[in-house]
């Protein structure tokens, strides 16, 4: 084998590993694409509804501090939805900043790259790969974040159940969950308390905390509270059944998680095989792909391989997703 060509190998089996690894290790469970984007919808109705910003007022007091030039460069194309990325992972670093330590980063890595192997397609994948890795640990810190919401929403329902029987107020129960609780759930309420307190519409202040937590079981919660706010009713019963209802979903996402656990270890086998099967014949009989390295289309075909990786990763990702 060519360097040449074995340095475009290595650099091939790189990006399948990585990118399969990304493909198998999203979550399984969540709304969907199309879902996600009703979701969205329906918050940017809620709120504009009611003739108010998309933006918090807690986050508004904290972009007045800042200078003119910080506040413009908060505002650049692709900042809000990196914005929203980041509250969803539970970082409170502005969105610009994150943005431009991760290019510089990027940027120094992919000139690293370049001044090892001088190779211009070899510097560029460095920078784009090294680009996309904060943004996959932070859609990475999402989901666990979103994970432990959703573990902890039960008992926090359960806790303002309690509140609403000894006859605190609705928003007091909420200030009760933020102290008496544990991260995520307890700055998520703090800042839901705090934009009722502001004035906010209570309906406007679920909204911009489904967005971000965009969770199934958040939105349950809170569109019985809107009901019960608009028709009266039993909060505290409504909470506590809603409270059984999640854990019992809760419980089944587990099992369902640790039963498609061994297709995922199945799939890694699936798609490291061919990898290793290559490099042990390469070791054992290198001349039994040597018509592979001499042919003219070798690259075709390594471009081929890379494509059926992919595929299959894909495909198995498909089969062990499951909506729950």
């Amino acid at each position: 084998m060519t360097t040449d060509l074995a340095e475009l190998f290595v650099g091939l089996v790189f990006l399948t590993v990585f990118m399969a690894s990304q493909i198998i290790v999203l979550p399984s469970f969540g709304t969907s694409r199309a879902d996600g984007r009703k979701l969205q919808q329906r918050l940017e109705s809620v709120i504009l509804e009611h003739g108010e910003g998309n933006t918090s007022i807690v986050k508004e007091k904290y972009l007045s501090r800042l200078g003119p030039i910080e506040r413009s460069l908060e505002y650049l194309p692709g900042m809000a939805r990196l914005k929203i990325l980041l509250e969803q992972a539970g970082k409170q670093q502005m969105a610009y900043r994150f943005a431009l330590m991760s290019i510089l980063f990027s940027t120094a890595m992919g000139i690293i790259a370049w001044l090892c192997f001088y190779q211009l397609i070899i510097a560029l994948g460095t920078f784009f790969v090294v680009a996309l890795l904060p943004i996959i640990w932070l859609r990475k810190q999402k989901t666990k974040r979103l994970d432990q919401f959703e573990e902890q929403l039960p008992e926090a329902l359960q806790m303002m159940s309690r509140a609403l029987r000894t006859g605190y107020s609705f928003s007091e129960c909420m200030k009760i969950v933020s102290t008496e609780m544990s991260a995520p759930i307890s700055q998520e309420f703090a800042m839901t308390y705090e934009e009722i307190n502001y004035g906010r519409d209570v309906e406007v202040a679920f909204a911009l905390m489904i967005q971000r937590v965009p969770s199934l079981s958040l939105i349950a919660m809170s569109t019985a509270i809107i009901i019960q706010k608009e028709t009266g009713g039993n909060l505290s019963e409504v909470l506590l059944k809603i409270s059984a209802v999640l854990n019992g979903r809760f419980k089944l996402q587990r099992r369902i998680k640790t039963l498609s656990s061994d297709g995922v270890f199945s799939a890694w086998i699936m798609l490291l095989l061919p990898i290793i099967l290559f490099g042990v014949m390469n070791i054992f009989n290198p001349e039994y792909f040597s018509p592979v390295y001499k042919s003219p289309d070798r690259l075709n075909i390594l471009y081929i391989f890379l494509g059926l990786e992919l595929t299959a990763a894909i495909w198995i990702r498909s089969i062990i997703n499951i909506d729950a």
